[in-house]
């Protein structure tokens, strides 16, 4: 696809460019921090971010808390409802 053309059609949805880059940064950002052991300087290269700080920044602004903080408290949500998933089974 041309970038004409991808311009037209973003135009069309009322959608913008580095809006939808950064939407799926975001998502892809909440997806290596729930299901994968990266370290926070490679989710930060996968994401397309500089330096780990870029990346720092955008996620605080995205989630009001760091990566690291985030992962913790979501891995740990994911982990009871897991567990509470499986007791249910029984």
């Amino acid at each position: 696809m041309s970038t004409r053309t991808l311009q037209r059609r973003l135009a069309a949805e009322r959608a913008k460019f580095q809006q939808l880059v950064e939407d799926a940064r975001r998502e892809l950002a909440q997806h290596y921090l729930l299901h994968s052991s990266l370290e926070l300087n490679e989710t930060a290269y996968l994401l397309g971010y500089e330096d780990a700080n870029s990346f720092f920044r955008a996620f605080h602004q995205w989630e009001g808390t760091s990566p690291g903080e985030w992962r913790v408290v979501h891995a740990h949500r994911a982990s009871s409802k897991h567990a509470s998933a499986s007791v249910a089974q029984f």
